[in-house]
Order: C-alpha cells, then sequence, then structure tokens
C-alpha cells in the first residue's frame, strides 16, 4: 500500500492552480482541440468567483487564469483578476489570442498587476496568421500588441511580462525565425515554440516530428536567433532520426508514464469553469475530487483520494494516466504517442492493467 503524501494543506500558499473562468472561445484555431471536441458551455457567475476569493484563492501560489478559453470576451474576467488580486496570489497569468487586448484592456492588465501576458500568434505574416487562427485579424492583433508596449512603457518597470506563443507546423515553420524578430520588435520578455499537438489524424500531415533533421536544424536557428536578438527563447528538445510510430494497438495494460509526475511534485490542480477540481489537466475525463462551490477547496485537497493520488503519482504509478503529455518529466520527443492528444491514443480504463505494474505500485521497486 502506497503511504499518502505529506502534503495536507495548512494555512499557506503552495498550490499551482490552472483555470478558466469559462469555456468559450471567439475564434478558430486549425490546430484546436475544439475542431475535435465541443467542449460542455459553462461560465463562472460573480458569486462563485467570490467564493474562489474565499475559499480557494487564499491557498494558491501561482495561478493560470485562462488556459484552453479567451479570457478577455468575458464579463467576469476582470472580476476574476481582482479577486485574485485581493487574495494576495503573488503570480498571476493568463493566455489570449490578442484579439481583445484593447488600449483600455492593456491598461487594466498593467494597473492590477498582472505578472504575465501570454499572445499565441503561431505566425510571422499576415497571409499565415489568417490561415491559422481563423476569426482573428492580424492587422488588430499586432496593433493591439504594439499599444501594449507603449503602455506598458508608462507604467512602473518590473511589470507584467509579455510571453508569446508559437506552435510548430509545417505550414507555419518558414516564418519560425523571423518570428523572433518580430517578438524583439513587439517588446516580448519570452518567446516560446512548441510541437503541435496532433488533435486528429488529419494533423498528423501538419506535424515536423516525421521530418527529424528539418525539425532539428529549425531548432537550432532558433536558439541561434534568441541569442542574437537577447531574448530568452524557448526550443523543444531535438527529436531522433526516426519517431517511433503509435500504431493503435491496445493490449490488456494501459501505456503506463513511468517516472516522476510534475504536476504532483509542484502540486498542481486544475479547475473547470463548473467548479470541478481535478488533479491534473490530463485526467478530465475521471471523476473529479470534487467540486470546489459544493465542498471546502481544504477539505477536497485534503481528501485521501487527492492525497493518494499524488503520492502514487511521485513514484510514477498512476493508473490512467497514459503518457502524460503535459507535466511530466519523462516525455518523450521520439515516441509519436507523446505529441498525440490523448484522444487518439486510448481512454483512461482504471483497472486494466498489467501485473507488472500493480507489482511496482506495490513494492516500489
Amino acid at each position: 500500500m502506497i503511504p499518502i503524501k505529506k502534503g495536507l494543506l495548512g494555512n499557506h500558499r503552495r498550490i499551482v492552480m490552472m483555470m478558466d473562468l469559462a469555456s468559450t472561445c471567439d475564434i478558430d484555431c486549425r490546430q484546436c482541440f475544439r475542431t475535435v471536441e465541443d467542449p460542455e458551455n459553462a461560465r463562472m457567475s460573480l458569486g462563485q468567483i467570490d467564493t474562489l476569493e474565499c475559499e480557494v484563492f487564499p491557498y494558491i501560489n501561482q495561478l493560470a487564469l485562462s488556459c484552453s478559453g479567451e479570457p478577455l470576451t468575458l464579463r467576469n474576467f476582470r472580476e476574476g483578476l481582482q479577486a485574485a488580486k485581493r487574495s494576495g496570489i503573488p503570480f498571476t497569468r493568463i493566455q489570449t489570442n490578442g484579439t481583445h487586448l484593447s488600449e483600455e484592456m492593456s491598461e487594466f492588465l498593467l494597473t492590477e498587476g498582472l505578472d504575465v501576458l501570454g499572445v499565441s500568434i503561431d505566425a510571422s505574416t499576415k497571409e499565415t496568421f489568417e490561415y491559422i487562427r481563423r476569426g482573428a485579424s492580424w492587422d488588430t492583433v499586432i496593433g493591439n500588441l504594439r499599444a501594449f508596449r507603449r503602455a506598458r512603457e508608462q507604467h512602473p518597470p518590473h511589470g507584467t511580462s509579455l510571453s508569446l506563443n508559437f506552435t510548430l507546423m509545417k505550414g507555419n515553420a518558414d516564418e519560425a525565425v523571423d518570428f523572433i524578430h518580430l517578438g524583439a520588435e513587439l517588446g516580448a520578455d519570452t518567446i516560446s515554440f512548441s510541437h503541435l499537438l496532433i488533435e486528429s489524424w488529419e494533423m498528423r500531415e501538419w506535424s515536423l516530428i516525421y521530418e527529424p533533421e528539418r525539425l532539428n536544424s529549425l531548432f537550432s536557428d532558433l536558439r541561434n536567433a534568441g541569442l542574437e536578438v537577447g531574448i530568452p527563447v524557448g526550443v523543444p528538445e531535438n527529436i531522433s532520426e526516426r519517431v517511433i510510430p503509435f500504431e493503435r494497438v491496445l493490449g490488456t495494460s494501459l501505456p503506463i508514464h513511468s517516472g516522476g509526475c510534475s504536476a504532483a511534485e509542484e502540486d498542481w490542480v486544475f479547475l473547470l469553469p463548473n467548479g470541478d477540481l481535478f488533479p491534473c489537466a490530463n485526467l478530465t475525463n475521471l471523476k473529479p475530487i470534487g467540486n470546489v462551490f459544493e465542498t471546502p477547496f481544504k477539505d477536497l485537497w485534503n481528501s485521501e483520494s487527492n492525497q493518494v493520488f499524488r503520492s502514487e503519482a511521485l513514484q510514477g504509478c498512476v493508473v490512467g494516466c497514459d503518457r502524460c503529455k503535459n507535466f511530466a518529466s519523462t516525455a518523450d520527443p521520439d515516441y509519436e504517442q507523446s505529441h498525440l492528444a490523448r484522444r487518439l491514443t486510448t481512454p483512461t480504463l482504471p483497472g486494466i492493467v498489467s501485473e507488472e505494474f500493480l507489482e511496482l505500485c506495490v513494492t516500489g521497486t
């Protein structure tokens, strides 16, 4: 029997929370999970945000107030950020598509003390941007970012950081290096490149992982360009000459992740707009720990189910995690499965595990 992790929640902050205030987005990106999955429509009320401020946020050390939805279109976004700041959360960030980053909104974010503004762009030209990020205007987004830079120059230094994001695909790879120079012009503090997470079999045709020589050469060019402009640039690890394919062969056991879980080590939680709380964003197809609008957050965190999960995760013994794509320190870019969305690999099937896996969890050897 794995001992329960000694991680009961006291009266101090240590939790890293990812959440969305609503499940909606106003544009239709070609690579988005929404092209294959329609999330349940949900939006937090002002009363529920008050509950977060009083009963959840006092335990949060780092908060991502948006991760998969578009926050700046929401009427309750301002109240959500203000509640987070009033409760004293030391670090807050949002991820946005930049379409609604007006001058007035920029001033609000800077005044309220948002720590990191993340903006996903995925291109360095109007044509490619508007092809990938359908419904968004290049002129609007780039104009908004330039206005944000001007507004930030009027505020005290060391305020809100700007982080630009670029998902690498065959259709935009030739613009990746230029994106770093564009980011420098826009005042980016960091620039991050990531692999395409393949959400449908059609998206396999868009991924660069099947052209490792081209991809690794591009990674080298990106690292050099980052040094040239003096901006920290996040680039994935190089991959091998041939990615090991995923054959969709399901046996009697799941492809269990083996290794320490960063989500457990760093005390991550994921909150859906309806209040359902999960230990990880990868496990939303399982039963939640509970609902923060029905049960106090402290009780949910200290519950046996959450503590047992985290104890098991620290030992790499979590039934249902499949190959973790978000936080696992052992994520392997040389395996195609690491780049596939969960729905393309296997569903979570608790109870269907191998004898070897059960032995590992019992003995820890």
